[in-house]
Order: C-alpha cells, then structure tokens, then sequence
C-alpha cells in the first residue's frame, strides 16, 4: 500500500503517512464524508480556521510573527487566508447583488448630495465619474484589494522602519493578514446589514474607523509601543501615503503632457 500523496510504503494500520503527514483514506467518498470533513475545517470550534479569526482579534501576535517564525500548523497560513477571505468576498456581492439589488443604492442616494457642492453644468460629468467609480469599486474589490497589500506593506515598512523588527517580505505578511481580517469580518457585518435593511454609509463609516483601529491594534501588539508611538507612525504612514500619490500624480501628468505635445 502506498501513500497517494508522496508513494512512501505505508502499512495497512497506519491512518497518516509517516513521510509527509498525509491522512491515509481508506474508504470510498460518499456524502457523509465530505460534509464530516467540511464540519471539521470549517465549524468546529478547534478547527484553524476559526482560531485563526479569533486570534487576529485577540491576539494577532501570536498569528502573524508566529508565521513569520515558522508555525504552520496551528494557524491557517497566510496564502490560504487570503484567498479564503477572496471567496467569501465573492460570495458576499453575489448574495447581496443577487438578494438585495437596493443595498448599494444608499450610495447613489447620498450622492445626490454630494454633487450640489458642483456647479450645475458639472453635476452631470461628476455624476457619471462617480457611478463609474463605484461601479469600478465593486466590481474590482479583490484585485484592488491584492494590490493594496504590496503599497501598505511599503508604507507600514517605512513607518517602522526605526523598530527594524520586521523586514519588507514580513511587513506583507502582516499586512496580507490585516486585509484578510478585515475581508472576512465584512462578509458577516455586510450581510448583516442587508438582511435588516440598515444604511450602508454608516456600515461604510464604521467599518473604515474599525479598519485604522483594527491596524493600529496589530502594530501595537506586534512591535510592543505605546499608544502614542502608534499614533505617530500612524500619521507618518498618512504623510508617506500622500507622497507616493503625490508622486504618482505628478507622472501621471508628466506622461499626460507628454502624449498630448508628442502622440496627439
């Protein structure tokens, strides 16, 4: 008999391989057996899935530098966790988009608002640059989320540099567990909102003022500061934040310029 993941020799008693860990399976799947093994990864109270959750809001030091000092077993891995937190946000916005059509209406409600503030023969350019926004939001939230990983890295890098705790590979692990957190706690409070029909601008509200209050916790846990030290790179990470866009504005206009005097 031999192991179906690694082919190591294994004997007939034997329910893991002694090689790579592997369960031994010795029987045919049915339904039973999958719905077992989804209850044990997923709603058992010891399972990784929901320590790992509870933990990065109790104690997201033991999560993250545990990672990044080699835990793997304990704790579901970073990778994994993204991508788990990625396909509850699917599923979020099929439910909602599919369920509660009028949930994100709440956004063009107020927007109407918004765009008194602009000269009427503007309201019609900044309403359309608006809808498309948040059009382009809703439809890329994953891959706006992916990307965002490497730019806070960067920033929260810069911001700590002084501690030297972290290098930059580790600053994304952080920051990749921090996105996930925060993915999988909107799953529940966005849907929750939706099905008691409650105002999305406040959730939207809420959940930016937890999002600053959930990193500053993490750093606060992690590098062992006081809370005006994590005041202050928080607001250090807010100046490095406006000059990398500072930055990016200026090529942007600089290629601007440039395709409007050469190519047009």
């Amino acid at each position: 008999m031999e192991c179906k993941n690694c082919q190591s020799t294994l004997n007939g008693q034997q329910k893991f391989c002694s090689e790579c860990g592997g369960k031994v399976i010795h029987y045919r799947l049915t339904l039973k057996h999958i719905t077992s093994e989804f209850s044990a990864q997923f709603l058992n109270y010891d399972n990784k899935f929901l320590k790992t959750f509870f933990h990065l809001f109790t104690k997201p030091e033991l999560v993250i530098q545990g990672y990044i000092n080699g835990v793997r077993k304990k704790y579901i891995n970073v990778i994994q966790y993204l991508a788990i937190s990625l396909t509850l946000l699917g599923l979020q916005l099929f439910i909602l988009n599919k369920f509660y059509p009028d949930f994100f209406n709440a956004v063009f409600t107020d927007l109407d608002s918004y765009l008194r503030v602009y000269p009427e023969e503007q309201r019609p350019q900044m309403e359309k640059f608006m809808t498309n926004y948040y059009t382009f939001i809703n439809e890329y939230q994953s891959l706006i989320y992916v990307i965002g990983i490497p730019i806070t890295a960067l920033v929260t890098r810069l911001a700590f540099l002084k501690e030297k705790l972290f290098n930059f590979t580790e600053h994304i692990v952080l920051n990749t567990y921090i996105t996930a957190q925060y993915v999988v706690f909107s799953f529940f409070t966005y849907l929750i909102f939706a099905i008691f029909n409650l105002n999305l601008n406040v959730l939207v509200t809420l959940s930016l003022l937890l999002y600053i209050f959930y990193y500053g916790f993490v750093f606060y846990k992690t590098h062992k500061l006081s809370v005006a030290a994590i005041i202050l790179r928080f607001m250090l990470s807010i100046a490095i934040i406006c000059a990398i866009f500072f930055i990016i504005a200026i090529i942007a206009a600089v290629v601007a310029i440039v395709y409007v005097k050469f190519f047009k």
